[in-house]
């Protein structure tokens, strides 16, 4: 009977985590879905400041049309950062949606083969010997953000990490990679970076 619900608690153990990773996911989406608001409504105030200036304005005037034409030009640089910040929003809500999924398939997996197998002595003494995971089998002081990145033709792990603020065994770890070697050009990886205050 404990044996059994040994086995029941190994299995919802992974749906737990999988809980708290969506939650946190969706969290990370309402923020994106925030700030494109935002630069919405700066947009459109921008463009409701630009209509009063002209109607205000005589049309003759040199620096008027200087004022306009510069106005405009602000006006054409906020929506395309915010045609840019869409189109951001958008991969990081693909790139998000293929984790989810990624964990959803890796989750059921390891559910099936823990419910599944019996647990040997070597491997019982393996676990003691490991180092404390979070419920989502990642070290807890691991960020949980981060950026996707294209792998380019000479790039290597440290390099990566290096460049973008993270730990190669980070970059390891998160994409199943066994050793820094087996980073292959051409792929995107996940790099885990520690989520900055300033938005």
């Amino acid at each position: 009977m404990r044996l059994g619900l040994i086995f029941l608690f190994l299995g919802l153990s992974p749906l737990l985590a999988q809980n708290a990773q969506l939650a946190g996911i969706q969290q990370d989406l309402a923020e994106l879905r925030n700030e494109v608001e935002k630069l919405k409504l700066e947009n459109a105030d921008l463009r409701e400041s630009l209509t009063k200036q002209k109607a205000a304005q005589a049309p003759t005037a040199s620096s008027t049309e200087t004022l306009a034409r510069s106005r405009t030009e602000t006006l054409a640089e906020v929506d395309r950062r915010l045609k840019q910040q869409t189109a951001d929003v958008n991969a990081a809500l693909a790139e998000l949606t293929r984790q989810v999924n990624a964990a959803l398939g890796k989750n059921g997996a390891a559910t099936a083969v823990k419910s599944t197998a019996p647990a040997s002595p070597k491997a019982s003494a393996a676990k003691a010997d490991a180092p404390a995971l979070a419920a989502d089998g990642f070290p807890p002081e691991m960020p949980r953000t981060g950026i996707k990145y294209h792998v380019k033709s000479g790039d290597s792990v440290s390099r990566i990490a290096r460049q973008l603020g993270s730990k190669p065994e980070w970059i390891m770890l998160v994409n199943k990679l066994p050793n820094a070697a087996a980073l292959r050009a051409d792929v995107d990886i996940f790099v885990p970076q520690v989520e900055t205050l300033a938005r």
